[in-house]
Order: structure tokens, then sequence, then C-alpha cells
């Protein structure tokens, strides 16, 4: 017999003892602290609740010890000796704090990448974590939104990419969960959230079914690779919330991409969350709606609990009730059977955990603390952090001297342990954490003063520093101190005329990004702008190099600062090992490599910016008032215009600050013209194979990141500018010439197309495409080809 014939029957046989309110029970994931938003368990505790068969899964404690205790009640006291699922975020870390996902989305380096999250799995069950709700998958193209930490960039292409890497990660590349080192992955949020209006953070998303399932191509490309959750968005897509929205759920989810896993809400999601967007008038409403869309698991609000025996009940009974003509019960009755059904798939995910077999894999503390926190998991976040800082200038500032006399440190995150570790960093030691200072002072010669200043507060205004300490109110990260601002100026600036060089270390507290923390300003915090322009001005005078280390969860507007420093760095929130890896950098033990995984802005006036944006009828190479005459004609006998574009802003170029996909190194590197084995292509299974040398034209090694870029300029819908359609690295010697080589199939020509997700379909259109090659999206070569049917 098969594992899948197998897992069925044991299922099966198991589905046969369970009475209608257990198999409900399964559905059911209560807060860990006993949270009640429907008076379902009122005065009741969770262990309770799971002895009583009413608990599928729990976040169970802290540590290893809590989650052990609550599945030994589960299998040993519950009626029928179910295992229980235990969640966590693990946002691509645990107890080994790395970079935060976009940092690491900016390494462009899937090895790392699923070396970084082995760790986080296997440091993660060990303590106890069978599911983890990660990765998040949500494309974002405006700064302002807190989550965009957590998410992998602007590219779907580089999302998908990113996203099968995780999940075979975190389950094993065969899909072999019941191990001591793999758990679940469950990829959220489904679908648009990162799409919010204006980047508020649970705002809705108004947006069209190419787009949409466009931005949806990492979760189809997590689903190939065996995800066995989805985690529903909070938000509205197009008016309909995702929790109970059947053409996400149904048409999208179960039917196009074929995810036959759990479907979980997001925390409280049913109720009262469908209750606030107004679609159902209270918890049952809310409940039948979740349910009917297709949820399994309802997180937190308990209203399958509650809900679904009586529904289940009435409908049997008065099964006419629910094919009313309006109102939420219109999608026929629930029945037992469907309720079946849905247990089946939960009991299946808990099969493939291996939980029925062993209930307790992974909990042992003693081989927890063989594999959390060890010397090679602290190496391997400390080579992340120079793959992820991405350097955007550098006059001739890096690397640092090895015998510098004096280096002077400012900033206030310098000597910040809490704040460099980023959102979603609860599991991380603070103890753990290495700041910039701390490198510095270890990386630099015997003979090296390090000094440092603090120079300003993160912010200034004490409400906002309390929202920041949010959750550090043990440890508060966000200190406003009793020196005045003007104080800790003039301390910062009589460092810099004796200094050899300066480093600015500025940005965002942690909690600056994240869940609920949306920006109206993208530009540096409190006075951190101030000090940098007083410390440039000192330092020009005293002919000091300045650099400026950027840490921050989400891309910074540094368009002032980027004329007043000589080196610039961007490290998103480097984790852990923040101090040493940013020190190996700036002295070239290693050089940079991260690239930027999403443009720049000059402002957030820019935002949303997206770098595969659709053509404009007036794009900025064309105007919109002829200053030359009204009859002056382009060689196809197009009117010319030229001014006025759709795409002007008045106060600034619209260009990116920075270009997708830009990063500077130690190095330099030239771009050979691009070489298409043939220009005229035939059929589905025709083949391009696009060529370039690269050569490194520097005086010491470095990796080159080579991006592939479509357009379909012609197609029976507006197609984007440009498309990321691949990208690979080279690692060349001085002087060296290498090649790389990218297959385009017709795959990469297809784009989604329909009034509808529903009846979107996935196409490709003959015709001419421009296939474009370089370094970024702004510095590319363009080869054209004609593509037939």
């Amino acid at each position: 017999m098969s594992d899948t014939a197998q897992a069925s029957a044991f299922v099966d046989h198991l589905l046969m003892r369970l009475t209608l309110e257990e198999k409900i029970g399964q559905f059911n994931y209560p807060g860990g602290s006993g949270i009640d938003t429907t008076g379902v368990s009122a005065g009741v505790d969770v262990a309770t609740l799971v002895r009583r068969g009413q608990v599928g899964g729990a976040p169970a404690g802290g540590d290893v010890t809590g989650r052990r205790a609550l599945q030994e009640i589960a299998v040993r006291e519950g009626p029928n000796g179910i295992p229980l699922l235990i969640g966590h975020d693990c946002i691509q870390r645990y107890r080994t704090g790395g970079p935060i996902p976009l940092a690491l989305s900016c390494s462009w380096d899937l090895d790392l990448i699923a070396r970084i999250n082995e760790m986080t799995a296997r440091e993660a069950r060990a303590d106890g974590v069978n599911l983890n709700w990660a990765p998040m998958l949500d494309i974002c193209y405006d700064a302002r939104w807190g989550r965009i930490a957590e998410g992998n960039g602007e590219f779907p292409h580089l999302g998908a990419r990113i996203a099968e890497t995780i999940v075979r990660a975190y389950q094993g590349a065969e899909g072999d969960m019941a191990r001591p080192d793999r758990f679940m992955a469950t990829l959220k949020h489904f679908a648009g959230y990162g799409l919010a209006q204006a980047g508020r953070d649970y705002a809705g998303a108004e947006v069209s079914p190419a787009t949409l399932c466009r931005i949806m191509e990492p979760f189809r490309a997590g689903i190939a690779a065996g995800a066995g959750a989805v985690m529903v968005a909070f938000n509205t897509v197009n008016d309909i919330p995702a929790t109970a929205n059947r053409a996400l759920l149904q048409d999208v989810l179960r039917g196009r991409f074929g995810f036959d896993g759990l479907i979980v809400t997001d925390f409280t999601a049913i109720d009262p969350e469908l209750v606030n967007h107004g679609i159902a008038e209270d918890g049952r409403a809310a409940a039948y709606l979740a349910f009917k869309a297709g949820v399994h698991i309802d997180l937190i609000s308990q209203s399958f609990l509650k809900y679904l025996g009586g529904l289940v009940a009435e409908g049997a009974a008065h099964p006419e009730r629910f094919h009313a003509e309006d109102g939420p019960y219109t999608l026929g009755p629930v029945t037992e059977a469907e309720i079946t059904a849905r247990c089946r798939t939960v009991l299946l995910a808990k099969y493939r955990l291996g939980l029925f077999h062993d209930p307790f894999i992974g909990m042992d503390r003693q081989a927890r603390d063989h594999v959390t926190y060890t010397r090679a998991n602290v190496a391997l976040v400390r080579e992340a952090v120079a793959k992820c800082c991405v350097l955007l200038k550098n006059d001739g500032a890096l690397p640092l001297a090895p015998d510098l006399r004096r280096i002077a440190v400012i900033g206030p995150l310098a000597d910040d342990r809490i704040d460099l570790q980023g959102t979603w960093a609860m599991d991380v030691e603070p103890d753990h954490s290495v700041t910039l200072l701390e490198g510095i002072v270890a990386a630099a010669s015997a003979r090296t003063r390090v000094l440092h200043a603090k120079g300003c507060n993160i912010v200034d205004d004490p409400r906002l520093a309390s929202r920041l300490n949010v959750h550090n109110t043990f440890m508060p990260s966000v200190v406003i101190g009793p020196d005045s601002p003007q104080v800790m100026l003039e301390a910062a600036l009589a460092l810099v005329p004796g200094a050899d060089a300066v480093v600015l270390c500025l940005g965002e507290a942690k909690e600056h990004a994240g869940e609920s923390s949306t920006r109206a300003d993208i530009t540096l915090p409190g006075a951190q702008g101030v000090l940098v322009r007083a410390v440039s001005q000192a330092a020009r005078a005293a002919g000091v190099p300045v650099i400026l280390i950027a840490m921050a969860g989400r891309p910074l507007a540094l368009t002032e600062e980027l004329p007043l420093v000589d080196a610039l760095i961007w490290t998103g929130q480097p984790g852990n090992e923040a101090g040493h890896g940013l020190a190996d950098a700036l002295f070239g033990k290693v050089a940079p490599s991260g690239r930027l995984s999403l443009a720049l802005p000059r402002s957030v006036g820019q935002l949303p910016l997206r770098t595969e944006d659709l053509p404009t009828g007036r794009p900025q190479t064309a105007a919109g008032v002829d200053i030359a005459g009204d009859d002056e004609l382009d060689p196809q006998g197009r009117h010319v215009f030229r001014k006025f574009t759709t795409a002007t802003i008045l106060e600034e170029p619209a260009t990116p600050l920075f270009p997708a996909g830009f990063g500077l190194t130690y190095t330099s590197f030239r771009h050979g013209p691009p070489r298409a084995d043939k220009t005229l292509l035939k059929g589905e299974d025709d083949v391009l194979t696009l060529r370039i040398g690269v050569t490194n034209t520097g005086t010491r090694s470095g990796r080159e990141l080579v991006q592939v870029y479509l357009r379909d300029p012609v197609a029976s819908i507006s197609r984007p500018v440009r498309e990321l359609k691949g990208f690979d690295w080279i690692t060349l010697a001085p002087g060296e010439t290498g090649e790389v080589a990218f297959r385009l199939t017709t795959e990469d020509l297809r784009f989604w197309k329909g009034s509808t997700i529903s009846d979107a379909r996935h196409v490709w259109e003959p015709g001419v495409f421009q296939v474009m090659i370089g370094s970024d999206a702004a510095s590319v070569q363009m080869v054209e080809v004609t593509w037939q049917k």
C-alpha cells in the first residue's frame, strides 16, 4: 500500500470514531492564553478545551516545555488522542536571528535563502513548532506599508523562486515533514494584502484581474512546491473580504492552483472582522460565510466551534433557509459531509507531519540545545548580512583601511541591539545581538580608536516612542534620554574633526515596520536628517569621509542624504550578526553583494512605485503640449508630444532614486552585447537561448547579478513595460570574462487575461518581444525576437 493510501485508510478509520463536535473541534485554533472573542470558551482554558476534543491546534506556550505539556494532554487525555498542530510565526528566523525577509530577498541568492530557512525549521521543530505561519509572499509596491519588511520585494518572478525555495527548505525537497528538522509552510496572505490602499494596513485592495493574478504567482509556485497550508488575507479584495471570497479560495486556490491543503484564517478574521467588514450581521453568519468559502482552521475567534454544529442541525431540519435570494445564507446548508471532508484535510496534514506516529517529534530539550543558536547558525547569519546589504553609493570611502587612527561611529542605532533585529523577532535573545559599534571595534586594528556618540534619538515624540516599544515593554529600545537634542548633536560633531572616517548608523526602530505600522513619511525618522546634514557639513570642512548605514524595515527615501555622504548602504534590519557582518563589509573582508529587490523611491509622493508598471498613453519620452508645432509627426505619422506627461511629478524626476536590481560592490563589471541564438521562433515548444559576456574590470574578485526582463509591446491587453523573467550570479576574478546564459520559453510569454479572476486564462500571444538583459532594471541592453504560433 502506498504512503498516500496508508494515510487515507488511517484517517478514514479515525473519522468513523469522531462525533460531529469532535470533527468541528479540529477546526478550532484558540489563543494561547484562552483569548475568546465569541463567548464560546468564556472561563474555560485551552487545556480544558483540548481534553474535550474541541481544539485542533494551539500556540501552546513559548518553548518546548509548554508545547509538549499541551501535546501530552491532547494525546493522553483527549477523547481520541489526536495530536495538535502547534503553530508559530517564524518569519524566516527563530532563535538565531538573521536578516529580515525583505533584506534576504535583496541577496537574490536562493542557496543562502534555503540554508537560512532550513536553519529556521531545524530550530523551531526542535522547540515543538510543527506549523509555521510563514513565508509571507505578498507583493508590495508601497513602502508606507509596514509589512513590506516581511515580504520579498516587488517582483512576482523573484517572489515565486523564493517561495518554492522556502517551501522545500521547511518541508524537505520530497515533502517529508515527519522529521525533527522539518515543519509545514503556510503561504500568506492570500491575496492582495500587499496592495492595501495607500499602504494602510488592513485597508482594501482594488486591483484588476490581470494584476491580481500576476501578484499571486509566488503562491502558485509555493503550492506547486508542495506547501501544506495557505493563510487568507485580512483585507477586502475588490469589495469582498478574502476570508469569505469564494472566487479566491475556490476558483483560484482550489481550482486553478490545485491546492489540497489547509486554508487558515488570520487572527480573528472570521469574527469580528467579517462583521466589521459589513458582510455578516453576526458571528454566526460570519462562520457560515467563511466555511462555505473553504476555510479549515479558524484562528483565534472560535466561531466554527460555536456555530457550525447548530448550522448543521438547522440545515438538516430546514434546508430552505440556506437558499435565500439575498443576505449571507444563499450558499446552501452546512452538512455533516462537508464537515467530515474538511476535517479529513486537517487530519491528513497531521499525518503528513508524522504526528500520529510520534506526536512529540522534535520535542526534546536536549536535542533542541544542540541545534539552536549554534556556531554554524551564527556563522550563517553573519554570512547573510554582507550578501543582503546593498551598497548604493561609494565615492572611494569603502572599504575602510585597516590602519585608520580614529573612526567615529555616530547614530541612535549604532549601539542598539534590539532594533537591528527587525519585526517578528520575539524568539531572538537581545543579548545575542552584536551591534555595529561592537562589530567595528572587533574588526578594527588594535591601534584604531573607535569613538561613539548617539547624536540624536530615533524619534523625539514620547507618544510615538511608546508605540515603537509595544513589544519591548520590559526592555525598551526607543529611549528618549535626558540629554537635549542640541547636547547630543554637539557631542557627535565634536568627534568629526579628529576622525579618519565617520560611520553614521541611522534608520528605523524595529516596530516602525511590521503589522499595523504604516508610515506617512518614509524619510529618516525624528531628528536623524538634521544629524546627517550637520555631520556632513563638519566632515566636509575637515576632509573626513562619511559612510551612512541605513537600517530599516522598508525602503527609505534618502534623496536629501545621498549627496551629503560618500558611501551609502541600505541593510534592512540585519539581525544577530549585524555588527560583525557589516564590519566584514566595511573593512573589505567580504564585499557587499546585495541588489535591491524593489525600487527605492525619491519621496513618498512616488508611491506606489512599480518597476513592472503599465505604459501610459503619454510616456516619459513623449509629452502633452507640442512646442514644435501642431504638424510635427514621428516616422509612423503620429503627432509628437513633448511636455506634461502623465508620469510627470512637478518637484522631482518620475524615476526612482535607485532602480530595482541595483547594487554596487568593491569591483566593477562590463557587460558585452547580448546574443540570441535565434530571432525568429515558432510554436509552443521552441526555446530562446540568450547569452551575455561579463568582464570584471576592477581590481578584486566579485559577484555580478545578471537580470533578464521581457516586454510584450503589443498585446490584447496593456502589458508591463518590463517583467523580470530570470536572474543569475557570476563570480569573476579581476580581468576575467565569463558568460551567463538564459533560456526563455513560451511559459515566460504568458500573461493572465480575463474579466474576473475566476475566468482568467494564462495565455501567450504571438508577436515581437523585447528581451532586456543587464545589471538592474534600468541598465539593460535589448534584443528583439519574433515568436510565432
